[in-house]
């Protein structure tokens, strides 16, 4: 990887990570000379991870006016959810017929371990093993087009739990949403895989939409 290739890469990085971290907050403006002081690089590398992440839906270039945090509204979500859906069923389907005993082995002890001690009362424990569980999925479905594209998803969605608090008891029903595509995995079975998993991205997205803050701003294209 050339030195240019390098700065644009940790350039993107570093500013996903900030508005990730909530550093940079829905609807702020981006300063592409701030930014280039502040990452300590030119602003060519700055202007590229810029132009990649309005591509991956993470801020908006509105003309005249500047780059933004991108703002989600309730048919962004809607649009995230439903692509969710379609392609980590697809992905838990692919992932039942090509993941080998020993993943399923070691996915299965880290499953028992939470489960013994609450998955709502060791919440980074629980974040680990989503963020483990999913991404073994789309990995050993074996398309690296869908997993780009997932991983994405994933990212926004954890955004945006910073900005609302888990409804009660979620914690554990995503826990056990998720064994249940686990037990479909062990058994083979694609379908019930496929099912499962649609049925977890679905009731993600309800308990999203049902604590989704209020997002409009004059910045927003909706």
């Amino acid at each position: 990887m050339d030195v240019t290739q390098t700065a644009f890469t940790d350039a993107y990085r570093k500013i996903k990570e900030g508005i990730l971290e909530v550093r940079y907050r829905p609807g702020q403006k981006l300063s592409e000379a701030k930014l280039a002081a502040e990452l300590g690089v030119g602003r060519s590398p700055v202007r590229s991870a810029l132009a990649r992440l309005e591509r991956d839906g993470w801020v908006r270039v509105l003309p005249q006016q500047g780059t933004f945090v991108r703002k989600f509204s309730a048919g962004d979500v809607a649009a995230m959810s439903e692509l969710r859906l379609l392609l980590e069923g697809h992905a838990a389907s692919e992932a039942a017929q090509k993941v080998s005993s020993e993943e399923l082995a070691a996915v299965r002890s880290r499953f028992e371990a939470l489960k013994g001690k609450g998955a709502e009362q060791h919440f980074d424990e629980f974040l680990a093993l989503d963020d483990m569980f999913h991404g073994l999925v789309y990995r050993v479905a074996g398309n690296p087009l869908i997993t780009e594209i997932l991983k994405n998803l994933r990212d926004q969605i954890r955004w945006l739990r910073a900005f609302n608090a888990a409804k009660p008891g979620r914690v554990d029903a995503s826990f056990a949403e998720m064994e249940r595509v686990l037990s479909a995995m062990e058994g083979r079975d694609g379908d019930a895989a496929a099912s499962a998993m649609r049925q977890h991205i679905g009731n993600i997205a309800g308990s999203y939409q049902e604590t989704r803050p209020n997002t409009n701003s004059p910045n927003d294209e909706s």
